[in-house]
């Protein structure tokens, strides 16, 4: 017999959620973002703690769904060795638990609004009518030289950049709704993808929810986008049959748009290898819980060799999906190498010649022109874009090595 003093353990295990989803059972704590998979049992043990039973009650319950003894005492151990009963240290929190006053104010039954079957009919209804436009109008159809929609390609550049930052951003607050449609609270997040700066929505509480259910979740973003398409594209049809006064420079705003968003759009379904959307509806699928962290893990450890802890971490991965991490992990090795040579075959050149203009101009010192200034924000913009990354990297392996982030 242990002569740890349980009470305070069992009294955290009873605040634990419990998720089902057919013979699958998930246990966690939303404030420290933690689940784990556990077996019908152990479920049971939980879920009567829940309600209130002693730690003996819910051993004999979990005892009586197992068909065999089970021992209470080890398996609260167990949690408590996962990291699910530790306690929430408001200093080192990473924000779970921090309400968002203007998004926690959106009841679920309003958010659910845009996402019962009606709001999906109208998101398939938008996909495909922006898919018959750009089939049946190819002069419509995204082209690069959109994204030079003004007269001065700096000022392009900059609000490009600007109204794709909030696409992107309201992209994310789709999901954030959908979630808060089913009751599961999300977490908004400034985050990176590789060589890139990206927002991201944490819907880690999701795991306690039905499978089948998570699927609106992880498509919302997707769905969004689907609605801002045709829209352009019906501004730019209208433009083009002389209806509604649509002036030049709203069909030129459009083009960029359309640009933006099939850029966007092909994002998500072909960057599985970066947690796109089309990512979390693949792990979905496989009835995987992180494949993304289990294939990181897998090529490490083919290619380097994983540190002590990595390897313990690695080790108490579910064998099923080590397995399709295995698989996954040519892809995601593959995509990697693709963006890295991007980045150095197209992007870092394009950067080089706009740092030699920018550098150019700013030397000059013309304080009073405009160009300088346009210098200056475009400074700013492409720091933001390519410096942040590497700082978040480091702060979220800085996280990650803490415990506070999964």
């Amino acid at each position: 017999m242990t002569t740890l003093d349980l009470a305070p353990l069992v009294s955290r295990a009873a605040t634990l959620v419990v998720g089902r989803d057919g013979e699958e059972c998930v246990i966690g704590r939303a404030e420290l973002g933690r689940y784990l998979a556990v077996p019908e049992p152990g479920a049971v043990f939980v879920e009567a703690l829940r309600s209130g039973a002693s730690l003996a009650a819910a051993t004999a319950a979990a005892s009586e769904a197992a068909g065999e003894e089970v021992d209470g005492e080890d398996f609260i151990l167990t949690l408590a060795e996962e990291g699910l009963l530790d306690d929430v240290d408001p200093a080192t929190s990473t924000g779970r638990q921090r309400a968002i006053r203007w998004i926690e104010g959106v009841r679920p039954e309003t958010a659910a609004r845009l996402f019962g079957r009606v709001a999906w009919a109208g998101y398939l209804a938008a996909a495909l009518f922006s898919v018959g436009v750009l089939v049946g109008r190819p002069e419509l159809r995204p082209t690069f030289e959109a994204a030079w929609f003004l007269a001065d390609p700096v000022l392009s550049l900059l609000w490009s950049g600007v109204v794709l930052m909030v696409l992107d951003a309201l992209h994310e607050m789709w999901h954030w709704l959908a979630a808060r449609a089913i009751g599961v609270p999300a977490v908004f997040r400034v985050s990176y993808r590789s060589l890139f700066l990206v927002f991201e929505t944490d819907v880690s509480q999701i795991a306690t929810v039905p499978r089948r259910r998570r699927y609106g979740v992880f498509l919302a973003g997707m769905a969004f986008e689907g609605v801002v398409l045709a829209v352009a594209l019906a501004l730019r049809l209208l433009y083009r049959a002389d209806l509604a006064g649509v002036p030049p420079w709203l069909d030129r705003v459009a083009a960029m748009v359309v640009l933006g968003v099939c850029f966007s759009l092909a994002w998500q379904c072909g960057a599985v290898f970066l947690r796109s959307d089309m990512y979390a509806v693949l792990a979905n699928a496989l009835r995987c819980h992180n494949l993304y962290r289990a294939t990181w893990l897998t090529v490490k450890d083919r290619l380097v060799g994983l540190r002590a802890g990595e390897a313990d971490e690695f080790a108490a991965v579910d064998p099923y999906e080590r397995r399709v991490a295995g698989r996954f992990a040519v892809g995601y090795l593959v995509g990697m190498l693709g963006v890295t040579w991007m980045f150095l075959q197209l992007t870092a050149p394009a950067l080089l010649a706009m740092a030699v203009w920018l550098v150019h101009n700013l030397a000059e010192g013309d304080v009073g022109s405009a160009t300088f200034w346009e210098c200056v924000a475009a400074v700013g913009y492409l720091v933001a874009l390519y410096g942040l990354p590497p700082l978040l990297a480091l702060r979220e392996r800085r996280l990650r090595r803490e415990g506070r982030l999964a």
